[in-house]
Order: C-alpha cells, then structure tokens, then sequence
C-alpha cells in the first residue's frame, strides 16, 4: 500500500496592509496623543494652582499655631511674588530690614542681653509663577500685590485670624479661597483651569 502524500496548497496568499489601514491607525493614535496631552497640560496647571494654595494655607495654619504657642502676634505679608510669615512688629520689613533686625537681636545676645523665650520663626513661601491678590473682609475688591504696597495678614494670640480672602492666578487658571477666622483653614474655594 502505497500513501501518496501532497501538500496541502492554501488558496490564500499572505498580504499586509494596505496603505489606507496604515493611514488610519496613525490618525487614530494622533487623535489619541493629542487628546492625552490637552489632558495632561490642563492637570498641570491644575496640579500648580492646588499646589500653590496649599502652600498658602499651610502658611497660614502655621502661623496661627506659632502664634498660639508663642503668645505672640504672627503675621504673614504678601509681597509681589512672595508671602512671608514673620512675626507682627516685622510685617511689610523689607529683606534688608529683616537682616538689619535679626543682626540686632543676634547682637543683643551676644552682648548678653536676656534671652528670648522663643526664637522667631520666619518662613518665606515663594510664588514667583502666580499672581496673588488677597480680599480683606468686608471687601468686594481683590488688591493685586504690588511691588511697594505688601498686604498684611494677622495672626492673634488668641488663636483668631483676620477673615482674608487670597487669590492665586496661574497661566490659564485661577483658584480663590476664603479663610475662617478662627481656625486659619479654607472655608470657601473656588477654582477654574482651563
């Protein structure tokens, strides 16, 4: 018994794709790409703004607990592209003010005069990228920080704030926070990024 075996011949002949297919797969993975990016730049700007206010708010809790602790008026100054918290007597100091105060009270120690109960506390928060403006109580009107005219925010004792108001502009965005007066915490906010 003889088997003759043949091969089995496919009828369908391997082809590959066709330039419109091609076309189509690229159009699909640019609209794709595109799509991602417009999401990823408007979560950037987002991401910047939410990170800038909770820098501020931050800011303001510690200066109301320094306060607190320290039985000492705290504020903090909001210059064009900063916001320090400092004690109250140095609110609106400019830096070379500040270095003059702080070469005082090292001085005065050195020549020993009594030591302070507590050591300042001086923080700077940077906010080169956005404009600030802060609403003071009762107001309607958002004061843009100007380079000669810083905004002062004050922190009691008593643990009681000023009720302020601070707005962040970033590039295609703006968030606007109210803060409670007794605890230094946003009570209100309102954000738009585009």
């Amino acid at each position: 018994m003889n088997i003759i075996s043949h091969p089995i011949v496919n009828s369908r002949t391997a082809r590959g794709f066709t330039l419109l297919e091609m076309v189509i797969v690229l159009a699909l993975i640019g609209l794709a790409l595109g799509g991602a990016m417009t999401l990823f730049i408007s979560t950037s700007s987002e991401r910047q703004l939410k990170s800038a206010a909770g820098d501020v708010e931050l800011l303001a809790k510690r200066a109301r607990t320094v306060a607190m602790v320290q039985q000492t008026p705290y504020a903090i100054t909001f210059f064009e592209q900063s916001a320090r918290l400092s004690p109250l007597v140095e609110a609106g100091y400019t830096d070379d003010q500040l270095k003059e105060r702080q070469e005082f009270e090292a001085d005065a120690l050195r020549g020993g005069g009594p030591a302070p109960k507590f050591s300042p506390v001086r923080e700077t928060l940077s906010l080169d990228s956005f404009a600030v403006s802060v609403r003071r109580w009762g107001s309607n009107n958002w004061v843009p920080m100007l380079r000669n005219d810083p905004q002062v925010w004050r922190f009691d004792p008593n643990g009681i704030c000023e009720p302020m108001g601070v707005r962040i502009d970033f590039e295609d965005g703006w968030m606007e926070m109210e803060f409670h007066p007794l605890s230094a915490s946003v009570r209100d906010r309102s954000m738009e990024a585009r």
